[in-house]
């Protein structure tokens, strides 16, 4: 009995101590490594500083699925007075971005949206829910003309691929995770669906983030590569700082509101439609009625008239030009008889013809002394 003892407190010791071990490699979920291909996987799994690094840089996207949401489906159904169903792809947060685009097309009769997410899901759990299978049967059964794709806060961990470890953003975890990507959108394009793809948010946890920014990153150059718009939402989930905040401003309204969830995770409903726009926008701009064309300007037809030579303005402030004092006429000669007289000097100047504003303080004293000293001198 003691020999049974002392084998099941061992047992116990070595089931814990495997347990814990797991817990350490899994993110503290160790069931991971026994249910799914999304397993951490139990040697090397942790993504090293340089593959972060590596995933960090997102690309310039200026150009990458600028006809969105235009596609042969989209123009045919406009071309036909057919309505727009939109389809919204993604994990948890795919459920509150397709919340956040139906409550956008609320007054547009015009456009149906599906919500096609499920809780849970990601590139690197397809053991739990086959990403691709299930799209496929989607919209086999409700054709879409525009999908949405929101995930990846569930895939920052590694896989199994071909019964090897493939670490978090290691070059195996890339290909793998890559590959599935294209394999989504790739279906949607061949039918021609317009795809848009929204990122996801800054996160409250300091290593959480981390892991979160690289896989943006990485999501923003596959989506690229495949001519897919990307929303970026980092710099509308954190403060003038660049760090996590349960308020914000709201870009639109700049009033400040509650955009996150209490797990640090999530958005409200509000922070869901604030990272929505950016796909949703340019939808909602297919239904704008069309602008007007300019009225003709007055005067305007076949033979434009040239415009009128404009005046010379004079200036508000400008002093006019004084006349000259009038030279005092010479007295004759005098004889020797007669006593000489003296000239008298001129005691004026000539008018001013300005306002008094005109003329400079003492500049008729000016003249009136320079006409003096004229015929003094003459």
């Amino acid at each position: 009995m003691e020999l049974l003892d002392r084998g099941a407190v061992l047992f116990i010791g070595i089931a814990v101590g495997t347990v814990l071990g797991l817990s350490l490699r899994t993110g503290g979920k160790p069931l991971r490594a026994f249910m799914d291909d999304a397993a951490t996987p139990l040697a090397g799994a942790s993504a090293g500083a340089g593959d972060v690094a590596a995933a960090m840089a997102p690309p310039r996207l200026d150009a990458c699925g600028s006809a969105f949401p235009r596609s042969a489906r989209v123009d045919a159904a406009l071309a036909g007075g057919r309505g727009l169903h939109i389809g919204v792809f993604g994990d948890s947060f795919g459920d509150g971005v397709a919340a956040a685009t139906e409550q956008a097309f609320r007054k547009q009769p015009r456009v149906t949206v599906h919500a096609f997410s499920h809780e849970g899901t990601g590139f690197t759990r397809y053991r739990t829910q086959d990403l691709l299978a299930d799209a496929r049967a989607r919209i086999a059964a409700q054709p879409i003309d525009i999908a949405i794709i929101s995930i990846g806060a569930n895939d920052t961990q590694g896989l199994f691929v071909n019964g090897h470890a493939a670490p978090f953003m290691g070059q195996a975890w890339q290909d793998a995770v890559g590959g599935r990507i294209g394999d989504l959108v790739r279906l949607f394009q061949q039918r021609g669906v317009a795809v848009g793809w929204v990122g996801l948010p800054r996160m409250r946890d300091a290593d959480f983030d981390r892991d979160i920014q690289a896989i943006n990153a990485f999501q923003a150059r596959v989506a690229c590569k495949l001519g897919v718009p990307y929303a970026d939402s980092v710099p509308l989930t954190q403060d003038r700082n660049r760090r996590f905040s349960q308020r914000l401003d709201d870009p639109v309204t700049h009033r400040e509101y509650l955009a996150r969830a209490s797990d640090g995770k999530h958005m409200t409903f509000h922070g869901y439609e604030v990272i929505s726009r950016p796909m949703t926008a340019p939808i909602l701009a297919l239904f704008a009625p069309a602008s007007p064309p300019p009225a003709p300007q007055p005067g305007q037809g076949d033979h434009p008239v040239a415009p009128p030579t404009p005046k010379p303005v004079r200036a508000a402030h400008s002093v006019p030009t004084a006349k000259p004092a009038p030279r005092p006429t010479p007295s004759p000669t005098p004889s020797s008889a007669e006593t000489p007289r003296s000239t008298p000097a001129p005691t004026g100047s000539a008018p001013s013809t300005g306002s008094p504003t005109d003329v400079p303080t003492g500049s008729s004293t000016g003249l009136s002394t320079a006409a003096s000293h004229a015929g003094a001198t003459q």
